[in-house]
């Protein structure tokens, strides 16, 4: 088995095999109710010194595996998960794998930036949509409209290819540390780039599908934000193709559709307040930096000024600033969810616990 990949079937307990239910014992052995030899442990007598203690946890990787316990080798327990797992275990990913994570995150939320300042040098900034001058008759500039309109779209699609491509790269950073083993960048890099080319095509087929399905009709967008929740840590970590990826991605999620669209919802609104409180005081040092002559507003009520550069450098940095922790943390939740549902459904867990036991020992 590749050591540097989370193993991918299904597993089932290495229990100690019991006779046949109803079936006793050959004669002669140990009956029920019957007492240990002379001499032998008896009920209450402490284990010798240095054995198995009461409360002692087993070694490791022989853990009994039940709902209630299971060995935690990195950032999740190895059993399914609750919703306070996944949070808290996008969390500590991001906090085990820092350097990693927050370099690649930089890098991907960098080349971002670069392409928000040039869509707003384009932007009609301080120019008027609609002029009011004339109440009972007032002029629609359906250009400026239509290219604010272009240019807004354009943005929206191009933050969601960049968050599913750092998903990408993000799925291969936390898997590994589900099953307590670092990934460097060169682990990232090598699962990378044989896939690089199919990871930006689903991206621009996922970003595009359920911008329109939430555009022209909402529920078609939430039905699809849904079922294609894990497609990105489908197609990055199973190998698979565009197509491939969407419907293992929905296969995953068939039966628990709600469960992983409430939790993913969840989690992506306590990401977006957060990143919104950030925007709020990143706009008033804006507006600080702005003057009050860089942003007036006119008798109808509409923006006629503008902000300036070094307001809207100021409003970019503070995007990107927020955009480097929230993109990290949609990308575990997203790559959490994934191992949250193949442990449901495929037993994934007994698998992990085993694959953890064997980089623990070769550590």
């Amino acid at each position: 088995m590749d050591q540097n990949q989370p193993p991918s079937g299904s597993g089932a307990s290495n229990g100690q095999q019991q006779p046949p239910y109803g079936q006793m014992p050959p004669y002669g052995q140990q009956q029920y109710g019957q007492m240990p030899p002379y001499g032998q442990q008896q009920y209450g007598q402490m284990p010798p010194y240095g054995q198995q203690q009461y409360g002692q946890m087993p070694p490791y990787g022989q853990q009994p595996y039940y709902e209630g316990f299971a060995p935690r080798p990195g950032c999740i327990p190895l059993r399914p998960l609750g919703l306070g797992d996944i949070l808290s275990g996008a969390i500590s990913a991001m906090r085990r794998n820092a350097r990693v994570i927050f370099s690649l995150a930089a890098g991907v939320v960098l080349i971002q930036a670069v392409l928000a300042v040039l869509l707003q040098i384009n932007r009609p900034n301080g120019k008027a949509l609609v002029d009011n001058t004339d109440p009972q008759h007032p002029i629609v500039h359906w250009t400026r409209l239509w290219q604010s309109g272009l240019l807004s779209l354009t943005g929206s699609l191009i933050s969601g290819l960049f968050a599913i491509a750092l998903t990408g790269m993000l799925i291969i950073v936390v898997t590994e540390d589900v099953v307590g083993r670092k990934a460097s960048f060169e682990l990232v890099w090598s699962k990378l780039k044989s896939r690089l080319g199919r990871l930006l095509l689903l991206s621009v087929v996922v970003s595009v599908l359920e911008y329109l399905g939430l555009v022209f009709c909402l529920a078609p967008g939430i039905w699809l934000w849904g079922i294609w929740a894990v497609a990105v840590p489908a197609l990055m970590i199973e190998n698979t193709g565009i197509g491939g990826a969407l419907s293992r991605s929905q296969q995953l999620v068939s039966g628990l559709f709600w469960r992983t669209w409430g939790i993913r919802a969840l989690c992506y609104l306590i990401a977006a307040v957060a990143g919104g409180v950030a925007g709020v005081i990143g706009g008033l040092i804006a507006i600080a930096v702005s003057g009050s002559n860089s942003i007036q507003l006119g008798s109808t009520g509409g923006a006629t000024g503008n902000f300036s550069t070094t307001a809207i450098i100021v409003l970019i940095l503070v995007s990107a600033l927020v955009s480097l922790v929230v993109a990290p943390f949609k990308a575990a939740v997203d790559s959490l969810l994934y191992v949250d549902l193949r442990m449901r459904k495929e037993g994934l867990a007994a698998d992990l616990q085993r694959a953890a036991s064997q980089s623990a020992q070769s550590r």
